[in-house]
């Protein structure tokens, strides 16, 4: 189980590959917003990155990373080290729309396990049985709704690096069942390993938002 001495370790590497490269050329490749600094209120230049709907300054050139319109509110460092991850890794390659299922990104088969579990499991356990449920917290992140399966959504989690779900309800055949769809250009904006924590965290945001529409339904 990782300590908090380990995400400050990595929240500390990322850092320091941010400050060694251009920030306001890896904003572009990021699909990120970039403000340039201002003498005339000191403000450093920042990249303005959305990541699952919420908007983060990156600052330059130190990398400390805040959520933009919530003052006083700090980011987690696991948000903080994955932000920078995405911006330092961009590659700046658009779109390919042509799907990439998990097993097939590089070492994915090895991460499957781990994937299947902190992914496919809680989107099955939350969905599997009513998917049209994920259309509302869908449309908060800026989703929009895809056509395969019995109900389908594509969201864009970072700006470059949309996931798809795929949802088909149980049947005489086969059991509920849930694909996690990536560009094939995922690969060059985040490592596997953050691939994993990318569905993880929509999935988990998914969640909370359905959680909410739910309670908002029975007026609590």
């Amino acid at each position: 189980m990782p300590t908090r001495e380990d995400f400050e370790m990595a929240l500390a590497l990322a850092q320091d590959a941010y400050r060694k490269q251009n920030p306001e050329v890896q904003a572009a490749r990021a699909g990120a917003g970039w403000h340039p600094a201002s003498e005339a209120d000191a403000s450093p230049g920042r990249a303005v990155l959305r990541f699952l709907g919420t908007d983060y300054e990156i600052l330059s050139p130190a990398g400390d990373v805040r959520f933009r319109d919530q003052p006083g509110k700090e980011p987690a460092l696991w948000e903080k080290t994955h932000l920078l991850h995405y911006v330092n890794t961009a590659g700046g390659r658009f779109l390919s729309h042509q799907p990439l299922s998990f097993k097939d990104i590089p070492d994915g088969r090895l991460y499957l396990p781990n994937f299947e579990k902190r992914v496919v499991s809680p989107l099955l356990a939350r969905f599997g049985k009513r998917p049209e449920e994920v259309w509302e917290p869908a449309k908060t992140l800026g989703g929009s709704r895809a056509e395969p399966g019995d109900f389908s959504v594509t969201i864009p989690v970072f700006p470059r690096i949309p996931v798809t779900l795929i949802f088909w309800k149980e049947d005489e055949e086969f059991q509920a069942r849930v694909s996690v769809l990536y560009d094939r250009t995922a690969t060059s904006y985040l490592p596997t390993e953050d691939l994993v924590l990318t569905a993880q965290m929509l999935a988990f945001r998914l969640m909370a938002l359905a959680g909410r529409v739910s309670r908002g339904r029975r007026g609590v």
